[in-house]
């Protein structure tokens, strides 16, 4: 098959790259149709098997990324659609520069499985696509979108692997499986071909079974009432000052809703559900509520030395805050511009200030709601930034916004990555969206309620017990670390026994 695919003309091995890229991204919500990586993986590893230079497997690295990329990453641009005379020029290098960028990633996977061409072995293809995810993840810049384990909760019994060892233990699981068809294109006898294909299928039996095991236990819950409001008010008005009066009324009428049961222990709001920096005479005039969570923008001192934080508060019933978070895993050109004094753009939400950045992760303590864990948005994609390890909480609650994506794959890979968080750690999740999707999971991630994308209402919820922290919450990403270095080593260390026999 290596030879076949080498004796192909450079623009036909491109495009198959390509589509294989892009096949992939069927594989993550809302399509879930995870069956592609036995149609993606192996053309991807054949045709960077087959490469005979460094210079060939980059490039190969290179359209597979772009395709990757590209088909789950599109729907980006709709952002700047929100103000598009501002920043509707951008939208070729949003969709095409982005895709790009994010395929350099695949670049320098390429690069690897050439390095170790002499020793490569499924185990070993998936140990580099593992190692290149969590380079990704790191810094400033990092973007950990679509990482290959979300495509795990298209089977949430199977998802429930990421308690064990994180969405990057899925992501190697679902490579090494995926290339299983590669046994049936080798030259390898045929009672190893049957071996092989049953350990993979034993993987994923064993994997299930253990899902199906834990999710037999029934969600229990506590006494702590909910109330997710998720006003719906549309990105294009939301910072303007008709957005606010319509944000004031609507987020007033569903926090005023007769409750089926008793008066909500907390009212939570999504991200900057009031688009502006808060005013106490105008959340004086709001509902009154035992205790409200809402995003909003924190602002101190005056322009042009002032500070802005896109914050999660916590108010009592008279409008005095109690508590704040704010934001520390920022969006590069979203909600800051890297190199301002250099780069001659705009931040893409509304206003000239580029917000700061928050303290980190923490716990937060509010008199009666059991102490949680909040993130914003974006921070919800990065596995190890969701809870403070020496204070574990007893819920997390992320305050998200993506009506900038309008009816896009976005939100739902947006909730995926929620939900993942919610299984690795074993702690019940509350999402409060602008537009949706707005849940409650249990620890397991099963979903209690929601509010379908784009639809204007509440849900009052019991929020679940906390489960026993996972096994991920305790080590984090220490187990795959191990195992990664153990298989790049043995990989090495068998060919060199090999050849001085």
């Amino acid at each position: 098959m290596a030879i076949q695919i080498s004796e192909l003309n450079r623009s036909t091995i491109a495009l198959v790259l390509f589509a294989a890229g892009c096949l992939m991204a069927l594989g993550f919500a809302p399509f879930n149709l995870w069956l592609v990586i036995f149609i993606g993986l192996p053309i991807f590893y054949l045709g960077l098997s087959a490469s005979i230079s460094r210079a060939q497997a980059l490039w190969r690295g290179f359209y597979f990324g772009y395709g990757y990329f590209m088909a789950s990453t599109w729907w980006i641009a709709n952002s700047l659609l929100v103000d598009a005379g501002k920043f509707g020029w951008m939208l070729p290098f949003s969709v095409l520069g982005l895709s790009a960028a994010m395929a350099s990633w695949f670049v320098v996977f390429g690069g690897l499985v050439y390095a170790c061409r002499r020793v490569m072995s499924p185990p070993l293809f998936a140990a580099l696509w593992v190692v290149v995810e969590l380079a990704r993840t790191w810094g400033m810049f990092g973007f950990p979108w679509n990482l290959l384990g979300y495509m795990g909760l298209a089977s949430l019994p199977f998802a429930q692997m990421a308690a064990l060892v994180g969405t990057y233990g899925l992501s190697f699981m679902l490579v090494l499986v995926g290339l299983t068809p590669l046994f049936w294109v080798s030259t390898m006898p045929r009672a190893n071909r049957y071996v092989m294909t049953g350990l993979a299928t034993l993987l994923l039996v064993v994997c299930y079974a253990h899902g199906v095991q834990r999710l037999a236990t029934p969600t229990t819950f506590t006494n702590t009432l909910l109330r997710v409001v998720q006003p719906s008010v549309p990105q294009e008005i939301k910072g303007t000052s008709k957005g606010r009066d319509i944000s004031l009324e609507v987020l007033g009428k569903l926090t005023a809703k007769p409750s089926a049961t008793r008066e909500p222990d907390v009212t939570i709001w999504p991200e900057t559900a009031y688009p502006f920096t808060v005013r106490i005479d105008e959340v004086q005039s709001l509902p009154k509520v035992k205790r409200l969570l809402t995003g909003a923008l924190r602002a101190e001192g005056f322009r042009p030395n002032q500070q802005i934080w896109n914050s999660l508060v916590a108010m009592d019933s008279n409008g005095n805050v109690l508590a704040n978070y704010d934001k520390h895993q920022l969006v590069p050109f979203g909600e800051f511009v890297p190199l301002r004094n250099v780069l001659p753009l705009d931040k893409i939400t509304p206003g000239d200030t580029d917000f700061s950045r928050g303290a980190g992760t923490q716990t937060m303590s509010v008199e009666g709601i059991p102490p949680f864990s909040p993130f914003i948005c974006y921070e919800a994609i990065f596995p190890w930034i969701v809870v403070d390890k020496s204070q574990r909480p007893e819920w997390l609650l992320n305050a998200t916004n993506d009506g900038w994506f309008g009816i896009s794959p976005g939100p739902y890979q947006h909730l995926a990555m929620a939900q993942m968080r919610a299984i690795e750690q074993g702690l019940p999740l509350v999402r409060a969206a602008n537009t949706g999707v707005s849940v409650v999971t249990d620890g397991y991630g099963r979903i209690i309620d929601q509010l379908a994308l784009n639809s204007r209402g509440a849900m009052d919820v019991m929020l679940p017990a906390v489960l026993p922290a996972t096994v991920y919450a305790a080590h984090g990403e220490l187990g795959i670390a191990l195992m990664l270095v153990l298989i790049i080593i043995s990989s090495f260390f068998y060919n060199s026994c090999v050849k001085n026999k």
